[in-house]
C-alpha cells in the first residue's frame, strides 16, 4: 500500500497526517506501522478527510477516534501550507470533537506557523485518590471529548507512569487516557509530563508535549480558582493555554517533512 502523508511538528508531539483516503476500519493498523520506528516514526497519527460540516475546511480523524489537540493545530497547518484556505481564521472538525473548532493561523515562514485553536468547551472533573505499591496519589480525573486525563500535582520517577495508568484505568475508562503530572514554576508558568494510553492501539508513550493535557490542566487549574491564562512548560516545548467562555490552545507548529509511505500490505 502506498499512501501520502505529511509530518508535523507542534512543540515536537510529532504527528503524522495520512492524507490519502484511508477506510477508517484500516486507521489502527495502517497508524500503528506509519508510527513505528521503521516507517516515519511519530507519535501520533491522524488521518485528513473531507468535513462532514460545510462550514469547515477539513476534518481529522485520529486512528482511535480520540480528541488530540496538537493534531488540530498540526491539521491547522497542513491547511496553510497546502492553501486549502487563504484566510487566517478558519473551522476545523476533529474526532472527539462535537462541533467544529475555530482556528487562527499566523505564518512564520511557509513552513512555520504560530497556531491557536479553539478547543472542546465540554468538560468535568472528578477528584479522586488513586493507590499503588502502598502509595496515595491525589488528583482528578478530567473528562473532556474523546479523552480523559489525571491530573495531579505529584511529580513521579519514569518507572512509576505506567503503575499510575493501570490505577486510574481501574476507574476510568475512554478512547484515550493522559497522566498528567504538574508542578507550579512562576506566575504564569507551569510544567507538565504528559505520559498517554490509546486505548484501541494499545500504545503508552511519553508524548513531548500534549495539547489535550495541557487544556485539562487549565479546566483544573480555573476550577480551582487560579489562573485562568498561562503557559506550560513541557520535553518539547510551551504550549499556552486560555480558560473562558471559549478556550484556546497555542504553540509554533513546524511542518518538518512530507512524501510518499510504502506499507507492506
Amino acid at each position: 500500500m502506498k499512501l501520502t502523508y505529511i509530518k508535523i511538528s507542534p512543540s515536537q508531539n510529532m504527528t503524522v497526517l495520512v492524507t490519502s483516503y484511508v477506510d477508517p476500519t484500516d486507521y489502527v493498523h495502517i497508524a500503528n506501522t506509519i508510527m513505528d520506528y521503521e516507517y516515519v516514526h511519530a507519535e501520533q497519527a491522524g488521518f485528513i478527510v473531507s468535513p462532514q460540516d460545510n462550514r469547515s475546511v477539513l476534518r481529522l480523524e485520529m486512528s482511535g477516534g480520540e480528541f488530540c489537540g496538537n493534531a488540530v493545530l498540526a491539521a491547522a497547518a497542513y491547511c496553510k501550507y497546502q492553501k486549502i484556505c487563504q484566510d487566517n481564521r478558519f473551522l476545523i472538525e476533529a474526532s472527539g470533537a462535537k462541533s467544529p473548532l475555530l482556528c487562527d493561523v499566523k505564518m512564520k515562514s511557509p513552513t512555520f506557523f504560530e497556531i491557536k485553536a479553539e478547543m472542546p468547551q465540554q468538560f468535568s472533573m472528578n477528584d479522586i485518590v488513586i493507590s499503588y505499591h502502598n502509595k496515595s496519589i491525589s488528583g482528578s480525573l478530567v473528562q473532556l471529548e474523546g479523552i480523559i486525563h489525571f491530573v495531579t500535582n505529584y511529580w513521579p520517577h519514569e518507572d512509576e507512569f505506567t503503575y499510575i495508568l493501570e490505577a486510574v484505568k481501574e476507574v476510568a475508562q475512554d478512547k484515550a487516557i493522559g497522566i498528567i503530572p504538574y508542578r507550579y514554576l512562576m506566575e504564569g508558568a507551569y510544567e507538565i509530563r504528559p505520559f498517554v494510553y490509546v486505548g484501541d492501539t494499545g500504545a503508552t508513550f511519553f508524548e513531548r508535549s500534549c495539547g489535550s493535557g495541557t487544556l485539562a490542566l487549565g479546566f483544573f487549574l480555573a476550577e480551582k480558582g487560579k489562573e485562568h491564562i498561562f503557559n506550560v512548560l513541557q520535553p518539547g516545548g510551551t504550549i499556552c493555554v486560555e480558560i473562558g467562555s471559549k478556550s484556546y490552545i497555542s504553540t509554533d507548529v513546524r511542518i518538518t517533512c512530507e512524501g510518499i509511505v510504502h506499507l507492506p500490505f
